[in-house]
């Protein structure tokens, strides 16, 4: 019997020779690059349910049990690197949890942010700004429906 001779060669792996991957990659990428962009951004079908995954575990928790802390400013974090905004969450009934910051929340939260560099305003879902200073809904200024005084006119 003659023995089998082994070639050198890595099977390809079913999805054809290395430049016709090389070349179906650039090929996807310029087609994004240059698509009209008419719209948004369509999300695949695994990003979209993981997207309305992690907002019905925001709104209502996982397996009954809200979700701890850390796994709210996570998911929040993923919906943001997604494309979610926290006006988009509130709109869709994700509401933010109201906490009583203290020097040492600040502080572990400061230290969680370290560690994990989450984005600043996935902390905002918490009620924690990394400032220090809980949110505030509207800055300080003029009172809504008052008019500044008009100038009269001088013939």
């Amino acid at each position: 019997m003659a023995a089998k001779k082994r070639s050198s060669r890595k099977p390809a792996g079913g999805r054809g020779s290395a430049e016709a991957i090389e070349k179906r990659r650039t090929a996807r990428q310029l087609n994004t690059l240059l698509s009209d962009g008419s719209g948004p951004k369509k999300l695949d079908g695994r990003t979209e349910k993981r997207r309305k995954r992690l907002i019905a575990e925001l709104k209502k928790g996982k397996s009954g049990t809200p979700l701890k802390a850390i796994d709210v400013v996570s998911h929040v974090n993923e919906l943001m690197e997604i494309g979610e905004t926290l006006a988009s969450l509130k709109k869709q009934g994700v509401k933010p949890r109201k906490t009583d910051v203290t020097p040492e929340v600040l502080e572990t939260a400061a230290r969680t942010q370290e560690a994990y560099e989450f984005r600043a305003d996935a902390w905002r879902m918490l009620g924690i700004t990394l400032e220090g200073k809980k949110d505030k809904k509207r800055t300080p200024g003029r009172p809504r429906g008052a008019q500044t005084p008009r100038k009269r006119k001088t013939r």
